[in-house]
């Protein structure tokens, strides 16, 4: 027993250097339900409000958890001839609730080229963070190189409970009526994140497309599938994603697969005012008997704002 909570916490503190020298942001599976949080530029492309919040819960070993919530909304505005979206994301990890929880304020002005047959925008988004640590649960020990005998070891004075950082991001994305695609780059800045020492938070590289398509005679779209991809990198990690997703009326199914031998299956409903989506990821790796399967639940709702059509040009993702 003492075996595996000394195994615990070396994993828990594995998981915390990770954290600190990789700094990876969490990564989604259902990335069009989180569509500020994959490039701020989706603002506003959508002819309704769409508000969406989601629960995703990650990969754990011995019960270290990583659970993330995320919750957003854009719109377009008209007099600010663009997008208006906020989001929010609360991550937590392990026994010592490494937690970060930050909330976003993007704005994408709106373009529309070649006889409004091209829409264009432009996204530039403003975040505020906080990362704390619960210290009082967590073990420091060190091993004495001549005796082999562990001892405890006390917390650096230079450790902190909490930082606090602003950051900024930005993109463009670009879409028609059927196809779409964009980049990101988050935290230009580079904010420093770290809670025991000084980590600058990486610069984060997204790149995403995809299209709507159906049959030509299928004049009300009953059936539409949707091919996408998207590819993440920050720092020295990074993942690509490729998949599809089909709609047959309201019922979506999909499948996908990322570089790092992972499958991911997508169900879900979409109705003229709402989406619900779950998502199931499967590793194929060596570690699939100690990692336990991840899961995403996301609800995603239209909700009209005005009474006259909206005067852009807009797209909705399936």
């Amino acid at each position: 027993m003492n075996f595996i909570k000394s195994y615990s916490i070396l994993f828990l503190f594995f998981s915390i250097s990770i954290k600190n020298s990789k700094a990876q942001d969490p990564i989604f599976s259902q990335n069009l339900y989180t569509r500020t949080y994959l490039n701020p530029a989706i603002a506003g492309t959508d002819s309704t409000l769409v508000v969406s919040g989601g629960l995703q819960n990650q990969p754990s070993y011995n019960d270290v958890k990583y659970i993330t919530y995320h919750f957003s909304a854009d719109q377009y505005v008209r007099f600010l001839r663009g997008g208006l979206g906020f989001d929010a994301i609360h991550d937590v990890a392990g026994p010592a609730s490494l937690t970060t929880t930050g909330y976003n304020l993007n704005y994408a002005p709106h373009f529309e080229l070649f006889k409004k047959k091209l829409a264009v925008q432009l996204g530039f988004r403003v975040g505020y963070s906080q990362k704390s640590i619960d210290w009082s649960n967590v073990t420091f020990d060190t091993i004495d190189a001549r005796t082999g005998l562990v001892s405890p070891y006390s917390l650096p004075s230079s450790a902190k409970d909490k930082i606090n950082y602003f950051d900024a991001s930005s993109g463009i994305f670009m879409y028609t009526k059927n196809i779409y695609g964009g980049v990101a780059l988050f935290h230009i800045n580079q904010p420093n994140e770290g809670l025991l020492t000084n980590i600058a938070l990486p610069m984060k590289l997204t790149i995403n497309a995809g299209a709507n398509l159906s049959f030509k005679k299928d004049t009300k779209r009953d059936f539409i599938f949707s091919p996408n991809i998207i590819y993440i990198k920050q720092q020295d990690i990074s993942q690509l994603l490729v998949g599809i997703t089909a709609k047959y009326k309201w019922f979506l199914l999909g499948v996908s697969y990322r570089n790092d031998q992972t499958f991911i299956y997508n169900a879900g409903l979409q109705f003229r005012y709402f989406k619900l989506g779950f998502s199931l990821g499967r590793s194929l790796s060596l570690l699939t008997n100690a990692i336990n399967s991840s899961y995403e639940f996301q609800l995603i709702g239209f909700i009209p704002y005005r009474r006259k059509p909206c005067p852009i040009k807009t797209i909705r993702f399936i």
